[in-house]
C-alpha cells in the first residue's frame, strides 16, 4: 500500500486516462501523450477519453472516463481551464488517485486564475486527487514509458541515462530541449507548472531514494517550503548531487514571475544561503544544468582541487589556470619523475601546463602518442586530482583519429577528466566532441565551461568527505 502523499502512481500508473483533443498527426493534444505513451512502450492500459472522437492510434476513445471499466490510476488533463473540476469530479469517482493538469488559464494569469486554481485544489482534495500542475507538460520518464508532454518532440527517443529534473518551466522538457543528443541520457523530468500539490520538495525526496536516478537538476523560481526544501536537500545530496538553476535573481524578473507560472519570490541572497546550507550545486545558465551533470554522471570523485593540464597551445593552457583559480582549483605540481617522464616524451615537455605544441610540430608523427603518455603521466601523478585536456580536429585529421587515444583513456580514468575541443570547422569540432563523449569523458563548449564543471565536482567530492568523517565520528562517539 502507498504511504499517504506518495508520488508513486504518477511514476508507475496501473492505466492512464487521457483528456484532450484527439486529433491524429496535429502537433499538440491528447493523442500527441496517446502516440508517445505507445511510442515508449507503456505497459499498462490508456484510455483516450474525448466526447465525440471514436479511436485514436488504434485505441477505442471513451466519451466519458466511467464508462472505462478498467483501474486508472493516472489522468492527464489536456483540456480548456473551464473542464478541469468536472473532470477531476469524475476522476475522483472512478478511484483516480493521480492527475497531471496540462490546461492553463489558473493562478499564472491573475486573480481570476487564482480563483479557479482554488476551485481545482478544493476538488482535488475532496477526491483525495493529488496534481502536479496546472500550466504544466507533466512528467517524462522513458525507462517507465511514461510521457504526458502534449507536444510532438520532433526526434526519436533520448537514451536513458542518470539524469533526472525538477523544473518549474517546460523548457527543459523534450519539446523544447534537445534531449536525444545528450548522450548521457534522462531518467525523469517532471514539469511542475503552478504547484498548487506537488512541489520541488516532494519530488526531490522521491528522486532522492529513486535507484534510477545519478544526479538531480533543478530549476525553480520559488519555494514555498524552504525550510524543508533545505532539510530534504541536505539529505538528499550527501548522496546524490543536486545542481539547482535559480531564476528571478533581479528584483524585476522577480515581479516578472507572477505571470509565468504565479510564483512569488523572496530575496535571492536567501536563496543562495538555502542552497549553501543544504549543498545544493548553485548554476546561473540554462544550459549549464545539463552541462554541469555530465561530468557527476561520468566522472570518478577527486581526491582534491590539484589540476592537470594537457593543451595543444600554450595559450589555453594559461587560459586555463585562469579559470581553475576561479572556480577554487590550483595547478597541481608535477612530481620530479613526471617532469623526467615528459621530458623522456619530447625534450619540449619540460612544464606544467603540459604544451604539446611544440613537440606536435617537431614531430606530428607522434601526435596521438603524447596525449597518450602525458594522460599516463597525469594519472599517475600523486600531485594530480583532475585533469583537462585540449584536443584539436581539422581538414586533415578525423575525429575517429583519436579513437586508440579516448579507448586508452577510458580504459584507465581514476580520475575526473573534462575536454574542450577546438578547430577551423565547428561541425568537426562538434563530432569530435561527441567522439570523447561516446568514449565516456564529458565535452565542453569553452574551457571556462569545462573547469566550472569540474569546479563543481571537486567541492562536492570535499563537502561528500566532510559529511562522511562527521557520521564516522559521530557513531564512535
Amino acid at each position: 500500500m502507498d504511504l499517504p502523499g506518495s508520488l508513486v502512481r504518477f511514476f508507475r500508473p496501473g492505466g492512464i486516462a487521457v483528456f484532450g483533443s484527439m486529433m491524429e498527426g496535429w502537433f499538440f493534444g491528447g493523442a500527441v501523450v496517446v502516440k508517445e505513451l505507445q511510442a515508449l512502450g507503456y505497459g499498462g492500459r490508456i484510455y483516450p477519453i474525448h466526447p465525440s472522437a471514436s479511436r485514436v492510434y488504434g485505441l477505442k476513445v471513451y466519451p466519458d472516463l466511467l464508462q472505462v471499466e478498467g483501474v486508472v490510476d493516472m489522468a492527464v488533463i489536456a483540456t480548456s481551464y473551464r473542464a478541469v473540476p468536472e473532470i477531476l469530479e469524475a476522476c475522483g469517482k472512478k478511484g483516480v488517485s493521480a492527475a497531471v493538469v496540462i490546461a492553463d488559464g489558473f493562478a499564472e494569469v491573475g486573480p481570476e486564475g487564482i480563483g479557479r486554481q482554488d476551485e481545482l485544489v478544493a476538488v482535488a482534495k475532496a477526491r483525495g486527487i493529488r496534481i502536479i500542475g496546472p500550466n504544466t507538460l507533466g512528467i517524462y520518464r522513458p525507462q517507465e514509458g511514461i510521457s504526458t508532454v502534449p507536444y510532438e518532440k520532433g526526434y526519436h527517443l533520448p537514451p536513458r541515462g542518470g539524469l533526472s529534473i525538477i523544473t518549474q518551466t517546460g523548457i527543459y522538457g523534450p519539446q523544447a530541449a534537445a534531449l536525444n543528443e545528450y548522450r548521457f541520457g534522462i531518467s525523469t523530468i517532471i514539469d511542475l507548472g503552478n504547484m498548487c500539490d506537488i512541489d520541488e520538495v516532494d519530488c526531490l525526496e522521491y528522486l532522492g531514494s529513486d535507484p534510477d536516478t545519478t544526479v538531480i537538476g533543478m530549476y525553480i523560481e520559488h519555494t514555498r517550503r524552504p525550510r524543508k526544501l533545505m532539510e530534504i536537500a541536505a539529505e538528499v545530496s550527501s548522496n546524490k548531487p543536486v545542481i539547482c538553476l535559480k531564476g528571478g535573481r533581479s528584483s524585476e524578473a522577480a515581479h516578472a514571475m507572477a505571470s509565468h507560472t504565479g510564483s512569488i519570490a523572496g530575496q535571492d541572497v536567501l536563496y543562495d544561503a538555502l542552497f549553501r546550507q543544504a549543498g545544493i550545486i548553485r548554476i546561473f545558465e540554462y544550459e549549464d544544468l545539463m552541462l554541469t551533470s555530465k561530468v557527476f554522471l561520468t566522472q570518478p570523485l577527486p581526491r582534491g582541487n590539484r589540476l592537470g593540464i594537457i593543451s595543444l597551445t600554450g595559450a589555453m593552457g594559461i587560459q586555463c589556470i585562469d579559470a581553475a583559480v576561479e572556480n577554487g582549483l590550483v595547478l597541481g605540481r608535477l612530481t620530479g619523475s613526471s617532469m623526467e617522464k615528459l621530458h623522456a616524451v619530447h625534450h619540449t615537455l619540460a612544464g606544467h601546463p603540459i604544451d604539446l605544441g611544440p613537440a606536435t610540430a617537431a614531430n606530428g608523427i607522434d601526435f596521438f602518442a603524447y596525449y597518450m603518455k602525458c594522460f599516463e603521466v597525469l594519472m599517475e601523478d600523486e600531485n594530480i586530482d583532475c585533469i583537462y585536456l585540449n584536443t584539436y580536429i581539422s581538414s586533415y585529421l578525423e575525429a575517429e583519429g583519436y579513437a586508440h587515444v579516448f579507448r586508452h583513456m577510458a580504459d584507465n580514468l581514476r580520475k575526473p577528466v573534462v575536454s574542450w575541443s577546438y578547430g577551423p570547422s565547428s561541425e568537426s569540432v562538434r563530432r569530435l566532441g561527441a567522439f570523447t563523449e561516446s568514449h565516456g569523458i564529458p565535452a565542453y563548449p569553452s574551457t571556462r565551461k569545462a573547469i566550472e564543471a569540474l569546479g563543481h565536482l571537486v567541492r562536492y567530492a570535499q563537502r561528500k568527505r566532510q559529511a562522511e568523517d562527521t557520521r564516522t565520528r559521530a557513531m564512535s562517539a
